[in-house]
């Protein structure tokens, strides 16, 4: 699993328009919440005919996307946990339990705090 507070996704192209998103919540402002991982170790080379390495190596899981904006444009949106009994499952659960955790994150659970390049945090927007 790797840890979020919020998490980016590009809208568009030349330039993109940069999307911050965040775990919506009642009592905090940006919820911790967890990316969906997947990792082993890799021995060969990177390159064609290159020298052989060992490295970890790492990617997030993704699932189809909600009906948020950014995710729709993408088709694929990252698989987040964000439940104590979902960390559980996804680091100590069978293959099947695990797997069963990648659906889209319902979009009512998700904000976009941040939009552009302006690096205007929208939530300090609406408090002022």
């Amino acid at each position: 699993m790797v840890p979020f507070s919020s998490y980016c996704e590009p809208l568009g192209k030349r330039p993109a328009d940069w999307v911050w998103h965040s775990l919506r919540s009642e009592t905090e402002e940006r919820p911790l919440g967890a990316f969906a991982g997947i990792w082993r170790s890799y021995s060969g080379p990177v390159k064609k005919d290159g020298d052989d390495i060992t490295e970890n190596v790492f990617a997030f899981m993704t699932c189809g996307p909600n009906t948020l904006e950014t995710a729709v444009a993408h088709e694929r949106m990252p698989v987040l946990l964000d439940k104590e009994e979902q960390f559980e499952t996804w680091l100590r659960g069978t293959e099947d339990e695990a797997h069963a955790l990648a659906n889209p994150y319902p979009a009512e659970g998700i904000r976009i705090v941040q939009r552009g390049s302006s690096r205007q945090d929208l939530l300090e927007v609406a408090e002022d």
